[in-house]
């Protein structure tokens, strides 16, 4: 299919001295952290702006309005140092070391206090020295002083509580350096490098060996204080992985709980209720989603899971069972929703693939990709030279949609509409760098004319 990209538009006016500028590159803007719900994605850009996309049925994009957005809106104009998702709500935690939530509240997940869902970012503390915070489907974390904080449905947050918290509770009073939260799970690593976990446990996706549910946190993976460098745990729906590092670099990934549709990339699709070795060294990041993994090894991506919605961005929907490499280098970090993928390239390059039908990509589209598409900086169709050699006009330029076709349309009459105008010159245009020729465009017997460069993008 074919269809015209607005933005992609570039205005030539000719006379018969030809006054023709090439397009000014603006800078470019780099994406620092990514975070994804069931829905819906956020992000944070360099100058520490927020950004959201996706479903916002309740709020969760914080802009104000339950309006599905397609394409990214910013929320927070800056300061913004830290993002998580939960499955309908999200946290973002600013510069001086406060927590903000917005998005759906019916179990206290904001912990404003209420039940009540916020449209727009809500400050949950004050003067706090936050320094870490998580997202679980219906439940939220944050760190302080290593101390863990939480609040939100009953039977997530380890303290036994049969009714959700409404406003934040102390979880563990010393010694957490990492948080995570699943669906109805919560997990912290202590400073030794243990795993503790708490909640459901009936796909064994707390990892101490068990299907039994846990109202307290549970340890799961003895420390590793050999290695003296940081940790990581991540939890998806129903799984989750712990690395741990010497000074860095990440000498294995570890793996646990459901793995029907070989979430864990373990070479399998059998239920593990303690953790196994999934990748032996190299690891730098990972991320639990719905029912696929995502995880960086040496800076390439590798994914394994569910892929019924092109999850893994591997061109497929094909289900893996062990880690497939979908891209071959300078990826940094990642994020997993439900049904959809993010990460981020060195060059600060935003990149989304999997379950689109409620505009999560940020693509300005519903439709799935099944491949990486890049979603910020977005595309952009930059002339870098024009020259007028007789009746032709050469460009010069950067294409960074995918290939299409340039249209040449012309007028003498500029207030008439773009349908109105007429088409005078086609040519093929491939992705990267062109030169392109249009052949006899030019006709010098007017005293005025017109011209507009389309490109017409094949998906």
């Amino acid at each position: 299919m074919k269809s015209k990209l607005p933005l992609s538009v570039l205005a030539l006016q000719a006379s018969l001295i030809f006054n023709l500028q090439p397009s000014e590159a603006l800078a470019a803007p780099t994406v620092t952290a990514v975070a994804a719900g069931y829905y819906h994605t956020l992000f944070i850009e360099s100058d520490g702006s927020l950004w959201a996309m996706g479903r916002n049925d309740h709020g969760q994009l914080g802009d104000g309005t339950t309006t599905e957005r397609h394409l990214p809106v910013m929320v927070v104009a800056g300061n913004v140092v830290a993002v998580a998702a939960g499955a309908y709500h999200s946290l973002f935690l600013t510069s001086d070391g406060n927590l903000w939530a917005m998005g759906y509240n019916a179990n206290g997940e904001l912990g404003d206090g209420t039940a009540n869902d916020q449209l727009r970012p809500e400050q949950i503390t004050f003067n706090q020295g936050v320094t870490a915070i998580a997202a679980g489907d219906y439940h939220s974390l944050f760190l302080k002083t290593n101390t863990l904080w939480g609040m939100g449905v009953a039977g997530s947050l380890g303290n036994g509580a049969c009714s959700d918290d409404r406003a934040p509770v102390v979880l563990q009073s010393s010694n957490v350096s990492v948080i995570a939260g699943g669906n109805f799970t919560s997990f912290y690593i202590d400073i030794n490098g243990s795993v503790w976990a708490t909640g459901p446990n009936y796909n064994g996706q707390l990892g101490d060996g068990t299907t039994t549910a846990r109202g307290y946190f549970i340890e799961t993976l003895s420390n590793h204080s050999v290695f003296t460098g940081g940790y990581r745990v991540a939890a998806g729906s129903t799984h989750g992985f712990y690395s741990y590092v010497s000074p860095g670099f990440v000498v294995s990934l570890w793996g646990w709980g459901d793995n029907y549709n070989g979430d864990l990339g373990d070479g399998t699709t059998t239920e593990r209720d303690s953790p196994v070795e999934v990748m032996a060294s190299g690891v730098s990041a990972m991320a639990a989603g719905g029912y696929h993994s995502l995880v960086i090894s040496n800076s390439a991506l590798w994914a394994m899971g569910d892929n019924a919605n092109g999850d893994l961005g591997d061109g497929t929907l094909t289900e893996r069972h062990v880690p497939t490499q979908i891209v071959s280098g300078n990826v940094t970090a990642v994020a997993a929703g439900l049904y959809h993928s993010l990460f981020i390239e060195s060059d600060g390059s935003l990149w989304a693939m999997g379950a689109n039908g409620n505009g999560q990509l940020g693509d300005g589209s519903v439709n799935d990709s099944h491949v990486p598409e890049r979603i910020i900086p977005p595309p952009q169709l930059l002339i870098s030279h024009i020259n007028l050699t007789g009746t032709n006009l050469v460009l010069n330029g950067q294409n960074d949609f995918s290939s299409g076709s340039a249209v040449v349309l012309s007028t003498t009459n500029v207030a008439k509409p773009l349908n109105q105008w007429t088409p005078i010159w086609t040519n093929g245009l491939g992705n990267g760098a062109f030169s392109l020729t249009a052949t006899n465009v030019v006709n010098r017997s007017f005293p005025q004319q017109f011209y507009i460069l389309q490109l017409f993008q094949i998906y």
